[in-house]
Order: C-alpha cells, then structure tokens, then sequence
C-alpha cells in the first residue's frame, strides 16, 4: 500500500510542477527562453535544472506550450490547450504557491521584459577573411544588427570585442548616422 501512496504521490507532484510552469508562462504577454523560464524557477522549491527540462518537454509534447527557435534560442509561449487546462486545474495549485509565482513574476517582469542582449561573434569566410556578427536584442527581438568583412582573425576579435564592451554606446551613434540627412 505505501509503494502505491508514493507512486501516487510523485505523480501528483509532478502534475503540480507542470501546472506551476504553466502558471508562470501564462503571467507573461511574450515569449521566454528555457534560460528565463529557469532562472524564474531556480529557486522555486523543488525544482532543479533536469526535472525542468523533462516537465517543459512533456509539456511541449502535450501540445500546452509551443516551443520555437528565433536567433539561436529557443523560446516557450503557452498555447491555447494549455490556458484551458490551466484555467480547468489551476485551483488545485495552493495558494501560498501562487502567492510566490506571482511574487517572482512581479519581481522579474520588468528585468526579462527589457533583457537587453548583446552579442558579437566572428566566423571564418577562408584563411584571410572573417565576417563579424554584431547584434542587440530586446525581449527577442533583434533592435540592431550589422555584419562586418574582416581581413585578419585580429581584426574580427577586435571588433567583436569592442562591441560586446560599447554596443550600448555605439548604438545611438549609428542610429544618429543612419538618420542624419546631412552627413556628406
């Protein structure tokens, strides 16, 4: 009989991660990264990196969110299935845990909603040539991007790096440039 309450009692627990995750998508208007969707998670009780993923993926196999990649990251939103079992199920979720979900969400909704990232790689086009890849996005969408010829790995390195470290700088700047209708 105790084998039988345990087995019981996983599933439950189970049940009830997969609704908190889809708690917790659901409070968000947009998209968010596993990277996201974990952090807002880390430190809920119970969860760790491996049950998170085996509950998102079960979930996406469920067809409750729809998982897509955009610029080399994959993104979660909930799907309609998903807002009706959790508008069907959401009041076995107790309400101290809602309570902290709501808590995080509050918390984070601003950090994740402006999440500013900015990244920079090079990529060899042959022995001599690289091209660079600088980019910034927000809330994953890209904002800028420029592709750059390089002649040396030194020069690619160079630029990429001075991206990553000015971007937010250098952004405005080209923007100004693009815009000014009286550069010669």
């Amino acid at each position: 009989m105790k084998e039988t309450d345990s087995i019981f009692e996983n599933k439950e627990k189970l049940a009830e991660s997969k609704l908190i995750i889809l708690y917790l998508i659901n409070k968000f208007n947009y998209s968010l990264s596993n990277s996201q969707l974990l952090k807002l998670l880390y430190d809920f009780e119970g969860f760790n990196y491996y049950l998170f993923q085996h509950l998102l993926s079960d979930l996406v196999e469920q067809k409750y969110i729809l998982n897509y990649k955009q610029d080399e990251e994959w993104l979660y939103r909930i799907t309609e299935e998903g807002k009706n079992i959790l508008e069907l199920t959401e009041n076995v979720l107790p309400g101290i845990i809602k309570y902290k979900l709501d808590t995080i969400v509050q918390h984070s909704l601003k950090d994740i909603k402006n999440e500013i990232t900015v990244t920079a790689e090079y990529i060899p086009e042959n022995d001599n040539a690289y091209i660079t890849k600088c980019k910034i996005t927000e809330s994953h969408k890209t904002l800028f991007e420029i592709n750059i010829y390089c002649i040396s790995q030194s020069q690619a390195k160079a630029i990429a790096d001075n991206w990553k470290n000015n971007a937010i700088k250098l952004y405005p700047e080209f923007i100004e440039l693009l815009t000014n209708e009286n550069t010669k």
